[in-house]
């Protein structure tokens, strides 16, 4: 009887251990929103702050629209978020802390000047360059909360 109690009571003790090793990870939600004509193929890499590999590479093609993606769990802290496109031309880092579950939006716009004056009211250049003709830029921020549009 006294070996059945102290088996269930590791079983426990193991079952509460994974549940506190789960619940202190933060879960990471990507939305894209692609405010171009054409889909674009990004890749987003996340890596934690004093580390130099990334934790995780994702390649996806964000279509014209809003996307939103399940990125996974990672242990709380200061990361950095990488956003590229396939010919580099536009490199973005942006540091965001994953300490709860958080949503990174990225942002994707390229367009003529005066679409995105008509839109915003003014061309930002220096979040925007011209690449191939068109003022093109990626924004990425991040939210403790699911944005309200979603």
């Amino acid at each position: 009887m006294t070996q059945k109690c102290s088996l269930l009571l590791i079983l426990c003790l193991s079952i509460w251990f994974l549940q506190s090793c789960v619940s202190s990870r933060a879960m990471a939600h990507m939305i894209f929103y692609n405010n171009s004509d054409k889909e674009v193929p990004i890749r987003l890499s996340i890596t934690k702050n004093n580390k130099s590999n990334p934790q995780k590479i994702l390649l996806h093609t964000i279509q014209p629209g809003l996307q939103e993606l399940e990125v996974g769990s990672f242990a709380k802290g200061a990361y950095s978020v990488t956003a590229e496109t396939a010919d580099r031309t536009l490199v973005v880092t942006k540091p965001v802390s994953l300490d709860t579950e958080r949503w990174i939006i990225l942002n994707y716009t390229s367009a003529d000047s005066l679409s995105i004056q008509k839109k915003y009211g003014y061309v930002d250049t220096t979040v925007l360059k011209k690449v191939y003709g068109r003022f093109t830029g990626i924004d990425i921020y991040s939210e403790n909360r699911r944005p309200p549009s979603l």
